[in-house]
């Protein structure tokens, strides 16, 4: 193939360029809702964890035939069981980013799989631009994960 010829392909110097910037500014103009979707997977996958910890717990109380206790302590939800007059945490629960807040609460799960009152946890990375999720459940156990704004209704 000679230089010149009407044969000759492949992209120009030019050509390279004008594309590379047509998908940088693409690229940054598609950023600010990549960032937003990971702040709203953080909190969705966070707001599971503590359904699925609740759950647990319970299955455990009715499982074992016994009262157990979801205690809160500072940043972790810990499930305590009582064993030889002591009560012992058998597993915990903490989120696992730094962002994420929740307002953790004590609660007694009978060996029915009933609480001793109903509960209702937020779930907030404290950014407008995100949807919060609330853990929601009612006396006798049931249990559900809502938005925030709903507020268990």
């Amino acid at each position: 193939m000679t230089v010149g010829s009407k044969y000759a392909r492949g992209f120009s110097l030019t050509e390279l360029i004008i594309a590379l910037l047509i998908m940088g500014i693409l690229a940054s103009l598609a950023m600010p809702s990549f960032v937003k979707q990971i702040k709203q997977d953080r909190i969705v996958n966070n707001a599971n964890y503590l359904s699925a910890f609740y759950k647990y717990s319970r299955s455990e109380a009715v499982k074992q035939s016994k009262t157990l206790q979801l205690v809160a302590d500072s940043s972790k939800w810990l499930l305590k069981s009582q064993q030889e007059g002591q009560w012992v945490t058998v597993h915990e629960f903490s989120v696992g980013d730094d962002s994420i807040e929740v307002e953790y609460a004590d609660r007694t799960i009978t060996s029915t799989g009933e609480i001793d009152q109903a509960l209702n946890l937020l779930i907030t990375d404290n950014d407008v631009s995100t949807t919060d999720y609330r853990l929601c459940v009612l006396q006798s156990g049931q249990s559900w994960i809502g938005e925030a704004d709903k507020n268990c209704a």
